[in-house]
């Protein structure tokens, strides 16, 4: 445990901190990972890892007694990755926590074993073995629930406070059991596994073939997959490779149960998608254990998912495209702008024109119902945290919040990309099917700047028509 004396030291201040306060929002380029760790080898080949995922990394180092080089500006999430201090871990996030107010920072911990410590003070917490690829994942996963966790309070907050809607999430997430599907060979090791999952009120499906998995998949929504790797790789490898290039079972976590002695294709089974990658020697209520956190994470990750698909209501949304409408966007993005300049974080706005591509003369109903679907298009080529919405009949917005100008451009092509390729009927069978071109601009909130000049400077730059207002609040 923490002694008195180490405790004071490490709340009282974190010391050596970066000299990166006056860090103005709209220069923050990357979604930030603070490494806090006593191990800054282990730690390196993690973050080679999260720079490849586009994360902007940064390490402070705990030698004992204090932790060095904690920056000012917040993360996004916090890693902990030790293996001597682990029981100091508790107070360094208490005082990181204080440190970072009033941000909600995720906290996870990557720990070289078990220890004497509250393990509540994480948010989510790996043991050995864990590969460096399932860390980076759920750092990941973390800042991704995260995020939709704040977003959809902000949308709840919009609603009540400027349409007078009182809108109540569900609590119901964990009500029902958690249900597993467990693929492959009805092995003792696998067995046992199931039997521990059943004693926790797990719902268990046992598929012994691939085809039987993927028809149970396809019928089914379950909570995680843990599939038989025992004796060989496949067809694990084929199946969780299915499941990752499916739209409907992307975000189901796949896990493979492997006999660590003869199993080769770690490095591949993360390439193909495996969430985590099991030891059948390890203890039976570790083993569960993992089982269910993901499970935990896929359940609140999917009724999240359901919340952002139900929110609004016709008050506030378009319902030719079922994206928001204007009213909500200019009220809610001003939420949003509020707390990045709280918070430090940048703000960026997509503004879209939608026009028809024709030789030919195209009937308005066709036309309009295009630019509808249009609209339902961006709205599935974005995250759920993102707000769409129609601000004219022709005028699409897209409001990233945590994100700058840089880091959301590549989304443009790729939605240029799908719309490019679809098509849409004219009504007249000899003209045939017509398409539709984007013209997009990118705009980033300036320093000290509020959300109506900013929606202003991304519609003049769209319409070529004069702002007016200047880009600065008062």
């Amino acid at each position: 445990m923490v002694n008195g004396s180490e405790r004071s030291l490490v709340l009282t201040y974190i010391m050596d901190m970066q000299n990166d306060s006056q860090i103005p929002t709209a220069s923050l380029k990357k979604t930030g990972v603070l490494i806090a760790t006593d191990n800054m080898i282990e730690s390196s080949y993690i973050s080679e890892v999260l720079i490849k995922k586009g994360y902007d990394v940064k390490f402070c180092e705990f030698d004992g007694r204090t932790l060095k080089g904690t920056p000012i500006v917040p993360p996004s999430a916090v890693l902990f990755v030790f293996s001597d201090y682990i029981e100091n871990t508790p107070a360094i996030i208490a005082a990181l926590k204080k440190h970072y107010a009033p941000k909600d920072i995720p906290f996870i911990g990557a720990l070289t074993r078990q220890g004497n410590f509250d393990k509540t003070a994480f948010d989510s917490i790996i043991f050995p073995p864990a590969h460096i690829t399932q860390i980076a994942n759920r750092v990941s996963s973390m800042i991704r629930l995260g995020d939709m966790e704040r977003e959809i309070m902000r949308r709840v907050e919009t609603l009540r406070e400027d349409f007078n809607i009182d809108y109540t999430l569900s609590d119901d997430v964990l009500n029902n059991p958690f249900r597993i599907l467990f693929i492959g060979k009805a092995t003792p090791e696998f067995m046992v596994i199931i039997n521990a999952l059943q004693k926790k009120n797990v719902e268990v499906v046992a598929a012994f073939t691939s085809f039987s998995a993927f028809d149970y998949l396809h019928e089914r929504a379950f909570d995680a997959v843990v599939m038989n790797a025992l004796e060989q790789s496949e067809p694990a490898l084929t199946i969780s490779e299915a499941m990752r290039r499916n739209a409907k079972l992307f975000h189901v976590p796949s896990l493979f149960l492997i006999d660590p002695d003869t199993f080769q294709d770690r490095e591949l089974a993360y390439k193909k998608g495996a969430r985590d990658i099991i030891s059948s020697n390890a203890d039976t209520q570790e083993i569960s254990g993992r089982i269910l956190e993901l499970a935990n994470y896929h359940r609140m990750h999917d009724q999240l998912k359901r919340e952002f698909n139900s929110i609004g209501g016709e008050t506030c949304l378009d319902t030719a495209s079922g994206v928001f409408n204007e009213a909500f966007f200019r009220a809610h993005v001003r939420r949003v702008c509020e707390t990045a300049r709280h918070v430090q974080e940048p703000v960026s706005l997509m503004a879209i024109r939608v026009r028809p591509n024709a030789h030919f003369d195209i009937p308005k109903i066709r036309v309009d119902e295009a630019i509808a679907q249009i609209g339902a298009i961006l709205k599935s080529l974005v995250r759920m945290q993102d707000i769409t919405a129609r601000m004219d009949q022709d005028i699409f917005m897209i409001a990233f919040s945590g994100h700058d100008r840089a880091s959301v451009a590549p989304v443009i092509k790729r939605i240029e990309g799908i719309v490019d390729c679809a098509a849409f009927e004219s009504g007249n069978s000899q003209n045939g099917a017509f398409t539709m071109s984007l013209e997009p601009v990118l705009v980033e909130m300036m320093p000290h700047e509020n959300s109506k000049s900013l929606i202003e400077s991304a519609l003049s730059e769209l319409t070529g028509e004069p702002m007016s207002d200047n880009r600065i609040s008062a």
